[in-house]
């Protein structure tokens, strides 16, 4: 299951930085070299016009960005923008160089959500932990932006401290909401499986239902709605609902995928 919720953060929280900085502007660690700053503007430029995301211009773009860090190696935003191509090419080193940058400078929101991202799709369990860390430092430097929260509750799902996780959903819903920010749909689709994950499943359900339409096809919705129709059932005596929860999970073809915890408690 965890390779399906690591998408929830990919979708919501990857490849996130302003505007002006992908247009080269408000840079970090801006170079006094102007060989490098000139390759770095022309990797900026090229990236900018390559909108349908040619991979040979990528590759050639990634590798302007890594000569202008070569020009001057305290060039952070040359580094982070090697990552960020390489990322567009679903290139493992990204990872490398995303760490890179943030250790030259660690106080970039880009930099941290960025590689904490990064980390979540790559997938190990030492990258999980890095992302989790740069979660936790996203919540220190930015308290007032909900990403570093959003984030610590999706490595939650993967590190099974879901109370914790619970608590930092609900506090990213709030960060959101001042910031008159979009609760998308995957927010809340976290929310449910966290509510589900801690027994509150009545509330889950309530979660689960909002989001129905967008993935009710998805592997862990199945999995997480069938479980608290099944516990609401017993709660309510409602047999119509138990049958209902019976009859997604009977749709569920990745039975071997849930946890052997769940997979305890959907007895029919």
């Amino acid at each position: 299951m965890k390779k399906i919720i690591l998408i929830l953060l990919i979708l919501n929280t990857s490849l996130i930085f302003s505007q002006n900085y992908f247009e080269g502007k408000n840079l970090y660690c801006k170079s006094g070299n102007p060989e490098s700053i000139k390759l770095f503007d022309l990797g900026i430029e090229t990236l900018y016009l390559n909108k349908s995301l040619n991979k040979k211009y990528l590759q050639m773009t990634s590798n302007v960005f890594f000569k202008a860090y070569e020009q001057d190696t305290t060039f952070c935003d040359a580094l982070f923008f090697t990552g960020y191509t390489l990322r567009l090419l679903n290139d493992k080193k990204a990872l490398a160089f995303y760490m890179l940058a943030d250790s030259l400078y660690n106080k970039s929101i880009e930099f941290k959500t960025n590689l904490a991202a990064e980390g979540l799709r790559y997938g190990t369990e030492n990258s999980i932990k890095i992302a989790r860390k740069k979660y936790n430092e996203i919540i220190k430097l930015f308290p007032d932006s909900p990403e570093g929260y959003y984030g610590f509750a999706v490595t939650s799902s993967i590190l099974g401290d879901t109370e914790k996780g619970l608590e930092n959903i609900n506090i990213a819903i709030e960060k959101y909401k001042v910031t008159n920010s979009k609760i998308n749909d995957d927010v809340v689709f976290l929310k449910g499986i966290l509510l589900s994950d801690n027994e509150k499943y009545e509330e889950g359900l309530e979660y689960l239902d909002k989001v129905h339409s967008t993935y009710k096809k998805d592997f862990n919705f199945k999995v997480h709605y069938s479980l608290c129709l099944l516990k609401v059932s017993e709660v309510k005596k409602d047999e119509k609902m138990k049958q209902k929860a019976l009859k997604i999970y009977e749709k569920i073809e990745e039975k071997d995928q849930i946890s052997q915890e769940i997979k305890d408690q959907l007895i029919f």
